[in-house]
């Protein structure tokens, strides 16, 4: 672990060399194996159930028994984190609010934040870099890693803000890997051949720096469930065992539905030592086609029931519904729907309400010091240094529009809450829209918006020398 206090810079390409090869090299290579067990659980292609003596039959139910359980429910928690826009103190809409935004709607997060959510929560913790933009000086540049394919370390990793150092692997250029290296100045960039060889392309400032102008690592890590030991659990690793489990039920459900699921015919007395193997087999054809058997003396025919499949039913509810308590995910995500009224529902969702709550919290704050950074970059430190900021997420809940509007109307009337401020929470009107209608209501006030204006101004006059009487 590094272990100084001080932001980290190297001078010479090959000291930026050695810290990548000493510090962040092994650092991944400890990491990337349990990434990648993840990784394969929530893209759904885990290693398959051991069968000893399987037939390829067998192997074909276990593959078809397969579901992709985990990644239910990383999904469903990622589609309610939204983000889409920015609360800062003044008058909602001003050209404070926008400039502040500009980077995120100028690096595409909209779309981005999707992807980096969902790793965040798979995998436990996800990365955000801010630099210049090389392509146009003075503008942030926001990218977004997977930790399957970057990786920072932290003096603290619990406590620390920014990381003392940053590296990406990508394998994304023909046949050599690339590989970047962040210190607290500059970004060193390297490919690598398939003779281990590393060749030194460039080193590039990043121009970041924190709320007080001192320079940093420009890389903000989200984390689904950060520890004050500085470990970030994800969704998937802990519910493994639980999925696995839910895979043998499918197995074992479509092995008897396959084999045992309807009623066997038998016959015994037959007396077929006479005939030869060929003759065997037809008269077995014959029995099993004809609708009415017949037989010599002493020959029984009965039936063997068939397996019945409800109890492997049973058992794979069981532990559907023990995925969703210990995850706190809705049974409802996993295709459960139970016939209660609006307060059972409310009820039952009330974990993963939580649970949603908590990661807009941490996400939220993340997101905020990406915005800074991409401030602090453009020349904004105003901006940069502001830590008055609330993120707005879009209100996925479901709720038809008459109970939203109901809702909010009464908060208007009965609490006095200014109504143009709800505009945003109203389901399916973005905070853009919104601001688009406030600007529009202050470019066109209605008669009682006037009326109220005449009705002050004549309460407080004004003299010609601006002064009110």
């Amino acid at each position: 672990m590094v272990t100084s206090l001080e932001p980290m810079q190297y001078e010479t390409p090959d000291d930026a060399q050695a810290a990548l090869s000493a510090i962040l090299l092994p650092s991944y290579g400890n990491t990337v194996g349990r990434l990648d067990r993840i990784d394969r659980w929530w893209r759904w292609n885990p290693k398959p159930i051991r069968l000893r003596r399987a037939t390829p039959e067998h192997r074909m139910l276990r593959d078809m028994g397969v579901t992709p359980w985990l990644r239910l429910v990383v999904t469903t928690i990622a589609q309610t984190l939204y983000l889409e826009g920015v609360d800062m103190p003044g008058e909602p809409g001003t050209d404070a609010t926008r400039e502040f935004w500009h980077p995120w709607v100028a690096n595409r997060m909209g779309r981005k934040q999707v992807a980096l959510h969902k790793a965040a929560i798979a995998y436990g913790s996800a990365y955000a870099a801010v630099r210049d933009d090389p392509d146009s000086p003075g503008e942030a540049r926001i990218e977004c890693y997977s930790p399957r394919e970057a990786i920072a370390v932290y003096r603290d990793p619990a406590r620390d803000d920014w990381p003392q150092l940053f590296a990406s692997i990508q394998h994304r250029c023909g046949a050599a890997d690339c590989y970047e290296l962040w210190d607290a100045y500059r970004i060193w960039r390297w490919e690598r051949d398939e003779n281990n060889m590393y060749r030194f392309i460039a080193a590039t400032a990043h121009n970041a720096t924190d709320a007080k102008g001192r320079p940093v690592c420009p890389v903000v890590r989200y984390t689904n469930d950060l520890d004050l030991e500085g470990r970030a659990n994800g969704e998937v690793e802990p519910y493994i065992p639980l999925a696995n489990r839910l895979n043998k039920d499918n197995y074992d459900r479509m092995l008897a539905q396959h084999y045992n699921s309807w009623k066997v015919r038998t016959a015994t007395g037959l007396d077929m030592t006479d005939l030869t193997d060929e003759q065997r087999a037809k008269q077995k054809a014959k029995l099993s086609q004809e609708d009415i058997l017949t037989g010599g003396e002493g020959v029984q025919f009965g039936t063997l029931t068939e397996t019945t499949l409800s109890s492997l039913i049973e058992a794979k509810q069981a532990d559907v519904e023990e995925l969703a308590a210990v995850s706190q995910t809705p049974t409802t995500a996993f295709g459960k729907m139970v016939n209660v009224g609006d307060a059972g529902i409310a009820e039952s969702r009330a974990g993963f309400y939580a649970k949603r709550d908590e990661r807009q919290k941490s996400f939220g704050v993340s997101h905020m010091d990406v915005l800074r950074l991409a401030a602090g970059i453009e020349g904004r430190m105003d901006d940069a240094a502001n830590f008055e900021l609330t993120p707005i997420w879009e209100d996925t809940d479901v709720r038809t529009i008459n109970q939203a509007v109901d809702a909010l109307g009464k908060a208007a009337q009965m609490l006095g809450v200014p109504k143009e401020q709800l505009w945003d929470m109203i389901p399916g009107v973005s905070k853009s829209r919104a601001d688009s209608w406030r600007e529009y209501a202050e470019a066109h006030p209605d008669a009682d918006a006037l009326a109220v204006q005449a009705y002050q101004a004549q309460l407080n006059p004004v003299t010609d020398d601006g002064i009110d009487q």
